[in-house]
């Protein structure tokens, strides 16, 4: 893999997220309804389909499950900590230091999926639905606890449980992985109607996430945003790809792994913000700073991350 194939699958995810902004601002597509209409759709129907599709008919037998799991989940948690260490110092108050944890290891599921199948095809879905599995969990269960610091959200281990176990992202890959360990293929007649809302997925979620870009004053949050966007395109990326080695991670699982790890934090980040008391202004511009900056260090990183793992 080269510059040229990792620039050309950016291509059309950056045209995508360009698109839904300017649409965004045409006449008969500024309805904010509209917008949160379709997002709710690619959230809770198209996407979870998408990861079902994906996990109920990969075969897992050549991939390492228990060393990737280890490299998602052992980074992500050390970088969570060292945000939680140093939080008087990488935000001014508690609410943005939710929006840095947030920013700083949360991933915009729709962008690492479409990378990782113009990428690697049809086993770049397989295991960025499998990498998906692993990380849509831990995300949100380190997110949550970082809003205990307000005390504003779950105040108990099953309200945070609830919080996971009702994630549509989670259930998608839950029932997923639960077909494919029957050993039987989803059946013709069902997959025919899957596979056409599995496909509209990707577009309709990069469309919505151009959409919902939004404008940041960025004296305001330049601390906080520097900190967390360093941490989340740079130091996490780093440290993943040191657990992958260390752990001997075949090359193609550990680039898709280098992906998600890699790319910038997701938009549902926002709506916890704002319902859960965080400080939704920022992460709205976080959002807005990493996927342009993304489309910048992501190449850089998974050349850097290949030259390493095929070393």
């Amino acid at each position: 893999m080269s510059l040229i194939p990792i620039l050309l699958a950016l291509v059309p995810v950056a045209a995508l997220i360009f698109l839904g902004g300017t649409l965004k601002r045409l006449p008969g597509f500024t309805n904010t309804e509209f917008w949160s209409g379709a997002e709710k759709l690619a959230y809770y129907c198209l996407l979870p389909v998408l990861l079902f599709s994906s996990v109920a008919e990969v075969s897992v037998a050549h991939v390492p499950l228990a060393p990737l799991a280890v490299g998602l989940i052992a980074p992500t948690v050390f970088v969570s900590i060292l945000i939680i260490v140093l939080r008087r110092f990488v935000a001014r108050d508690l609410p943005s230091f939710t929006s840095v944890l947030q920013g700083g290891i949360r991933f915009n599921t729709y962008i690492g999926l479409s990378i990782a199948a113009s990428l690697f095809g049809a086993e770049g879905s397989a295991l960025a639905a499998i990498v998906a599995a692993v990380l849509v969990p831990t995300v949100n269960i380190v997110s949550s606890l970082g809003f205990e610091f307000l005390r504003t959200g779950p105040s108990s281990v099953a309200g945070i449980l609830r919080v996971i176990v009702t994630n549509p992202l989670v259930l998608g890959c839950a029932a997923g992985g639960a077909f494919n360990l029957t050993g039987t293929h989803v059946p013709d007649a069902i997959n025919s109607v899957l596979s056409p809302l599995a496909a509209a997925a990707l577009p309709i979620g990069l469309l919505c996430v151009g959409a919902g870009l939004r404008r940041f004053p960025l004296r305001a949050h330049v601390a906080a945003m520097v900190n967390s966007t360093v941490t989340k395109l740079l130091v996490l990326p780093a440290v993943t790809l040191f657990v992958l080695v260390l752990l001997d991670v075949p090359t193609t699982p550990a680039l898709v792994a280098m992906i998600f790890q890699s790319i910038a934090t997701a938009s549902s980040g926002y709506v916890m913000a704002r319902q859960l008391g965080g400080n939704s202004e920022l992460m709205a511009a976080l959002i807005a700073a990493q996927t342009v900056l993304m489309l910048f260090t992501l190449p850089l990183v998974l050349l850097v991350s290949q030259s390493v793992l095929e070393t």
